[in-house]
This record gives C-alpha cells, sequence and structure tokens, in this order.
C-alpha cells in the first residue's frame, strides 16, 4: 500500500531528516517522531477507511432504506478520528516544530544508518533512543542487550538482578509499515557515531 509512506514522506521533506536518522538523533523530540508518525498513519488509515464507509454505504443507498442512525453514527465516529487525527497532526508539528531539535539538526548532519530486520525471540544489541522514558531512566545514549517481544523488549540494566521492560519504541525498535517487520538501527559501514552523551 503506497499510501502508507506518505507521512515518512512528509516528514522528511518538512526536516530533511527520514524517521531512521531522527530516532537516532540524542533529541527526545527527534527520538518520539517515529512513533508520532506510527500513530499518525494509524489514524490516517482508520479515518480513511470510516470515509469510505460511510461512502459505500450512501453509494448503496443505505441511508434511504435502513434507519439514519446507521448513517449519523457513521458520521461520528468520522468526526471523532478526524478530531485524533488533528491532535496526532498538532503533535508532529510541535516536534517538527521544536528549537532544541531544529538547533541540533542544523549542526550536526543526520548519520548513514541502516536497519536489521529483527524477529520476536532475538536477543540484539541496540542504542537506547533518547526518549523521554529512557531519559527519565538514565538509559538514553546506553548500548544493552534487549530481547525482542512482539510489542515490548526486556533487558537487564547494569547492576540490576531483574529485567526491565521497555515499550519498542524505548528499546531502539521500529516497525516498518510497509512490510510489516520490526528492525533495530545500525551505523552504517564507514559512518561515524555519536552517542549524544
Amino acid at each position: 500500500m503506497p499510501h502508507l509512506n506518505l507521512v515518512e514522506r512528509w516528514i522528511t521533506a518538512a526536516t530533511g531528516r527520514t524517521l531512521d536518522q531522527h530516532a537516532v538523533d540524542p533529541i527526545p523530540a527527534a527520538a518520539h517522531l517515529p512513533e508520532a508518525a506510527d500513530d499518525l498513519r494509524h489514524l490516517r488509515d482508520e479515518l480513511l477507511l470510516a470515509v469510505d464507509h460511510l461512502r459505500t454505504r450512501l453509494l448503496n443507498e443505505d441511508d434511504l432504506h435502513a434507519s439514519a442512525a446507521a448513517i449519523t453514527g457513521s458520521a461520528k465516529t468520522i468526526q471523532d478520528l478526524a478530531g485524533e487525527y488533528r491532535d496526532a497532526h498538532a503533535r508532529i508539528d510541535a516536534l517538527i516544530g521544536d528549537e532544541t531539535r531544529t538547533a541540533y539538526a542544523l549542526t550536526h548532519p543526520g548519520q548513514q544508518i541502516r536497519r536489521r530486520y529483527v524477529d520476536p525471540g532475538d536477543t540484539v544489541l541496540v542504542v537506547l533512543p533518547h526518549t523521554d522514558s529512557c531519559r527519565a531512566l538514565n538509559l538514553a545514549g546506553q548500548t544493552a542487550h534487549v530481547r525482542v517481544g512482539s510489542s515490548d523488549a526486556r533487558f537487564r540494566p547494569p547492576g540490576s538482578v531483574s529485567a526491565v521492560r521497555l515499550s519498542h519504541s524505548d528499546a531502539g525498535i521500529y516497525r516498518d509499515r510497509t512490510e510489516g517487520r520490526v528492525y533495530t538501527l545500525q551505523p552504517a559501514a564507514g559512518a561515524p557515531t555519536t552517542s549524544g552523551r
């Protein structure tokens, strides 16, 4: 489905960086862009489906043969989704417009990175991103071995006896929406690495 990449293309055009490049930047506003883009993609898909459902009902003349409540219910769903979509769009606008993210991007070129596709059950080495959660736990920028789950990841912080669960986005694990697979990010061969610490 080609529309899956529309949000990423829009963000790349607006910022000059891909979502993968934002993910490895040591700035929270940049690190949160991939997850915010996923939220916007999901809401956009839901809104497209709801609009298409209403259009189909009207084309099939359901509004003339069924109760009006069925049509107004579909319209209310569209209205609710449109509000959520507006909020998700505003969040991305705020992340793109973040002064710290913008200043960092102006003084640091985007890193050359590559994707490494992984499967649930794999244990992989990642650099934990600079999300708010990772910063609050003093984990941002640290290298860690994480065990990939279907929606989260586990790892044992140094000096700890128990494992910590992190969401995929907080564990440096991302979803390729066109392929439906998850991946981690690594510096491309020969690319300089920065920890941002």
